[in-house]
């Protein structure tokens, strides 16, 4: 995939930004010396007439006649299914459901698989932003789960640019693409996600708009900080804001206005090109659906067994057949939309 043109960050603009499509992974922050990630948008800094057009190439709304062949069946390729949970108390109790994702990061890093982790933080009271943990106390901060655009991949393009390798990285479908497109996008051959060790997917539905949501939630909110939000599974229909004074409940019809419309494109739920994916189980609010695709992925998933840092569990079949049809759905969904754009 090389896309030689000088118009690359034009086409950027026009393509993407300016239609409403960026869905702010934060790949072109950083990667590109003219982009950067400010409060919930990515803001184009300078002009560049370079004739590399990286910063096209690697974002995953762009269309150049390359994507992920994936297999069509709605979760892409894959090994292995599990039901899985944390067995590390203080790590449930901040986790989102299972704790699956940051036991499986601090394995990883005090294992000496990764030397840091590209995660996305709450951004002390602005837009959640990408963060690089180095410690079991950086990955515990960034617990739980955010619904909105982060930009998290910027900090994975700094931690690039600061020489740092042994990487692990959790973030979305559309993250996971925009990384599996840096690998291809050097006329040398050479592969800029090469220092990445380990990618950790996030099912996804969709996210919102930062800056629209933020002002949703300032209107409909009485105060108090915002310690958790969450999405329950079918059928609730419902967006549960936790904040220090009490709990809120608003009807997705509120908030499906704020959804980013390069989210409506999107065919891919669950990451398909990570080493694992995970997301909830339906029906269980301590346990995490765990995909694994990768012999990394299944190699580290099987000493984190053995260390006891994690449980598993047959993953029952209603559940497999409820996540094939969510996926495949979500994957016709942003087909259709896309032809419908460019007819």
């Amino acid at each position: 995939m090389i896309v030689q043109t000088s118009q690359g960050q034009t086409r950027l603009i026009n393509e993407v930004i300016n239609n409403g499509l960026c869905v702010r992974c934060g790949a072109c922050a950083g990667f590109c010396p003219y982009f950067d990630y400010i409060d919930g948008k990515i803001i184009p800094l300078a002009p560049c007439c370079s004739d590399t057009a990286r910063c096209f190439q690697i974002c995953p709304l762009a269309e150049h006649g390359e994507k992920n062949e994936s297999d069509e069946s709605g979760i892409g390729d894959y090994r292995k299914i599990f039901a899985a949970r944390s067995t590390d108390p203080e790590i449930v109790s901040r986790a989102q459901y299972g704790g699956v994702v940051s036991t499986l990061m601090i394995y990883a890093l005090e294992k000496g698989e990764i030397k840091a982790a590209v995660l996305t933080s709450r951004g002390n009271g602005s837009s959640p932003a990408g963060f690089l943990a180095e410690s079991r106390g950086d990955i515990l901060s960034c617990s739980g789960s955010e619904y909105t655009g982060s930009g998290g991949l910027s900090a994975l393009n700094r931690a690039l640019k600061a020489g740092k390798d042994m990487l692990g990285i959790v973030g979305l479908p559309c993250q996971m693409e925009a990384v599996r497109r840096m690998s291809m996008v050097e006329s040398s051959g050479e592969n800029l996600s090469a220092p990445i060790s380990l990618k950790i997917a996030l099912f996804c539905t969709w996210a919102l708009d930062h800056r629209a949501f933020d002002d949703f939630l300032v209107k409909n909110m009485d105060g108090g900080k915002i310690i958790k939000y969450d999405i329950p599974p079918p059928p609730s229909e419902k967006l549960v804001v936790q904040t220090l004074k009490r709990k809120m409940e608003y009807p997705l019809s509120d908030i499906r206005p704020f959804i980013q419309q390069g989210c409506l494109l999107c065919e891919d739920m669950t990451g398909e090109t990570a080493d694992l994916s995970v997301g909830t189980l339906e029906g269980s609010k301590s346990w995490n659906t765990l995909i694994v695709r990768t012999q990394r992925g299944e190699d580290l998933l099987a000493g984190a067994v053995k260390q006891g840092l994690l449980e598993v569990a047959e993953f029952p079949d209603e559940n497999f057949n409820h996540l094939m049809e969510a996926s495949e759905n979500k994957r016709n969904r942003g087909r259709k939309r896309r032809i419908e754009k460019n007819k």
